[in-house]
C-alpha cells in the first residue's frame, strides 16, 4: 500500500487544477478519480466560456476567485498549449429594467476587479454582430472574456502534473475512508488501498457523498441540470462575440457560444434534479434553447444542430450560491474543493492556490520543487500544420498521412498518440476528447468503426471489448456473419 502527502478525489478541471498546484512542490500526490478518463463528469458538461468575474456577489469567495482564475488562464494557455480564443461576452438587455440590471452587474464587476467592462447601446453591439435581434437595446460588453475547451484543459492539467510527478489514476471510486488514529487517512477502492496525510475532496456533484464516506456531514449538495446544442462549423451568420441575455437568479440563461474548434454552443437550461447521474437530454429543455437563442440570434438555423447534450453543475445547498472551499470543521487535514458550479471553468486554477494554501495553513509543509517544469508539449494536429511540415511529419511517419475522421482531418497517427499519450484514451469517447475524431458533422457516423479497430489493435484487445466511456460500455457485442473471432 502506497502512501501519499496528497490524494485529490476526483479528476474534472478542479481536480486536475489542484494537482498542477501541487505538482510544484515536493510532495507525493495522488488523483483518483472514479471514471474510465478525466474530465468526464461535470467538466464535459458546459460551454467553455472563461467568465472575467462581473457576476459574482462582490467579497464572496466565488467573486475573488473568479477574477484571478479568470487572470491565470492567458499564461496557462502559453505554457500547457491549450486552445484558447477571446471573443468577449455581450450580456443583452431588451428593456429599461434589462439596463438597470445591467448597469448592477457592471457595478459588480468593477467591485470585482474586471477590466474594461462597458455598457453599449444597439449601434456599437451591432458593429460586432449585425444578426442580433432588432430589440436588443444595449449590452454590458466585457471584452476579456475568453472561451477554452474544458476537457483540453483539464487533460493539460493532468498531463503536465503528472510530468511532475503526481499519479493518476481512473477507475478508482472511493469507497471507504477512515481517520487512523496516527492521524493519517485510509481511502478503499474497489481494487487497491491508499494511505495519505491529506485529502483534497473535489469530487463534483458526489462531493458530499465522499465527504460522508469520512463521517463528515457539513453540507448537501444537488445537481442543477443543463440542456446544450452543438451547431455545425458552416452554420451561416456565426456569432463572433458570446452572447448571453440579462441573467436569472440561477442561471446567466442562454447563451450562443462561439468555440475554439469553430462550432458554436447553445446553452444551458438550469433545472435542479435529484439525480445526480441524469445527463439525459429532455424535449422540453431543447426548445427551452432554441427558443432562447433565437432571442438573441432569430435567424439562427436550427437545423445546423449536430449534438445534443447535457452536463450537472455541483450546487451545495443553502450557501449563498457560492463555492464551498475550506477545511473540514470536524476532520483535519479533509480539504473541501465543493460546489464548484459556474464559472468553475473559469475559477479552477485559483481554486488551486486556494487549496494550497488551506494545505499550508492544515500544517503540510509546501517546498517548493526545484526541477518544476510548467510546460505541456504542444500536441500534433496535422489539419493545422502547413503542407510542407504536413509532408515532412507523414515522410518520418505514414499513419499522419491516413484520415480516419474527415469532417475534422483527424489522422490514424493522431490517434495512435492519444492511445499511447500521458494520459492514455482508451475510450472511444477518450479518443474523441483528446483528438475531436468524431465530433464532427457526421457524430462518427464514418469513422466510428475504424477508431474501434484501432484501438483494438493498439491495446490488444477484441473489438467486442472496446468502450464507449463507462466500463461495460460496449460498442459491439458479436459477429453478424461469418468472418474470423
Amino acid at each position: 500500500m502506497n502512501h501519499y502527502d496528497i490524494i485529490i478525489i476526483g479528476g474534472g478541471i478542479t481536480g486536475t487544477a489542484i494537482a498542477r498546484e501541487c505538482s510544484k512542490y515536493q510532495l507525493t500526490v495522488a488523483l483518483l478519480e472514479r471514471g474510465t478518463d478525466i474530465g468526464i463528469g461535470a467538466t464535459k458538461g458546459n460551454g467553455g466560456v472563461v467568465h472575467p468575474g462581473y457576476d459574482p456577489t462582490p467579497g464572496s469567495l466565488k467573486a475573488k476567485i473568479n477574477v484571478r482564475g479568470a487572470n491565470l488562464y492567458p499564461q496557462l494557455a502559453r505554457d500547457l498549449n491549450f486552445g484558447m480564443i477571446n471573443p468577449g461576452i455581450f450580456v443583452i438587455g431588451f428593456s429599461d429594467a434589462d439596463e438597470a440590471v445591467l448597469k448592477r452587474k457592471l457595478e459588480c464587476g468593477i467591485k470585482n476587479g474586471v477590466k474594461d467592462l462597458a455598457i453599449i447601446d444597439a449601434k456599437q453591439m451591432r458593429n460586432r454582430e449585425p444578426h442580433l435581434a432588432t430589440d436588443a437595446r444595449h449590452a454590458l460588453y466585457a471584452p476579456t472574456a475568453t472561451v477554452v475547451d474544458p476537457f483540453e484543459v483539464a487533460i493539460a492539467f493532468a498531463e503536465n502534473a503528472k510530468a511532475n510527478g503526481v499519479e493518476i489514476l481512473t477507475s478508482q471510486p472511493v469507497t471507504a475512508i477512515e481517520k487512523r488514529v496516527d492521524g493519517n487517512f485510509l481511502l478503499n477502492t474497489p481494487e487497491q488501498q491508499f494511505s495519505c496525510s491529506y485529502i483534497v475532496n473535489a469530487a463534483g456533484n458526489h462531493a458530499d457523498e465522499v465527504a460522508r464516506l469520512a463521517g463528515i456531514a457539513e453540507y448537501q449538495m444537488k445537481p442543477r441540470h443543463g440542456d446544450l446544442l452543438v451547431l455545425d462549423k458552416d452554420m451561416v451568420n456565426k456569432p463572433q462575440t458570446v452572447m448571453f441575455p440579462c441573467p436569472g437568479p440561477d442561471t446567466k440563461g442562454i447563451a450562443c457560444i462561439p468555440t475554439v474548434h469553430g462550432n458554436t454552443i447553445v446553452g444551458s437550461t438550469a433545472t435542479m434534479m435529484d439525480d445526480k447521474e441524469a445527463v439525459d437530454n429532455y424535449a422540453p429543455g431543447i426548445q427551452a434553447l432554441i427558443d432562447g437563442v433565437h432571442k438573441i440570434l432569430p435567424e439562427l438555423d436550427a437545423g445546423k444542430i449536430i449534438r445534443t447534450f447535457a452536463g450537472l453543475r455541483p450546487v451545495v445547498l443553502d450557501n449563498n450560491n457560492d463555492f464551498y472551499i475550506a477545511e473540514s470543521q470536524t476532520v483535519k487535514g479533509f480539504i473541501h474543493a465543493a460546489g464548484i458550479q459556474s464559472p468553475g471553468v473559469a475559477s479552477a486554477p485559483a481554486i488551486a492556490e486556494q487549496v494550497r494554501d488551506l494545505l499550508d495553513n492544515a500544517g503540510l509543509e509546501m517546498k517548493p520543487k526545484l526541477d518544476y517544469n510548467p510546460y505541456r508539449e504542444k500536441k500534433t494536429v496535422i489539419a493545422d500544420l502547413s503542407i510542407n511540415k504536413q509532408d515532412e511529419l507523414i515522410h518520418h511517419n505514414p499513419a499522419y498521412g491516413r484520415i480516419v475522421c474527415r469532417c475534422e482531418t483527424v489522422t490514424e497517427g493522431e490517434i495512435i498518440a492519444a492511445i499511447h499519450g500521458a494520459i492514455p484514451a482508451h475510450t472511444l469517447d477518450a479518443v474523441k476528447r483528446r483528438t475531436r475524431a468524431g465530433m464532427g458533422r457526421c457524430q462518427s457516423g464514418f469513422c466510428q468503426y475504424k477508431v474501434i479497430a484501432i484501438l483494438s489493435r493498439e491495446l490488444g484487445l477484441p473489438v467486442s471489448d472496446i468502450c464507449l466511456e463507462d466500463r461495460g460500455s460496449r460498442l459491439l457485442c458479436g459477429l453478424v456473419k461469418g468472418g474470423a473471432k
